[in-house]
């Protein structure tokens, strides 16, 4: 059984659909599970190839911490990391970009969107 190859390109097109600024997410062609981002076989049909389907881009704030220090000129303080929720299952780390006014919690609606360099981010919805 050769998976490894058919497999190791998952990281690679992940980030190709976001150079289009889009999300996609890995499914298993066989039982259309849908993988977490951590994992790169189906775990009932690993010799299954992965189709890639796009994310409603729903999400849901899971948890999140607050950088006040700045360590990268990419990411000017203050900036909030966060693990986030998809709406489809899988959870994934990025930035919330925190709106003025707008208190951040656990449970909090967001949306995926793109920022000015086509990073991944969530913004909250109204």
């Amino acid at each position: 059984m050769k998976v490894g190859r058919r497999h190791s390109s998952f990281v690679e097109t992940f980030q190709t659909f976001q150079g289009k600024r889009e999300l996609h997410l890995a499914r298993c062609r066989d039982c259309h599970e849908i993988l977490p981002y951590t994992q790169r076989l189906c775990q009932r049909h690993p010799a299954s190839a992965l189709e890639w389907i796009e994310a409603s881009g729903r999400a849901r704030l899971h948890t999140f911490t607050e950088y006040r220090i700045s360590y990268s000129p990419a990411h000017p303080a203050p900036y909030v990391v966060a693990m986030v929720e998809l709406e489809e299952g899988p959870r994934l780390v990025s930035t919330v970009l925190q709106e003025a006014g707008c208190e951040l919690r656990t449970e909090l609606v967001l949306q995926a969107s793109f920022d000015d360099d086509g990073r991944l981010v969530f913004i909250p919805r109204s």
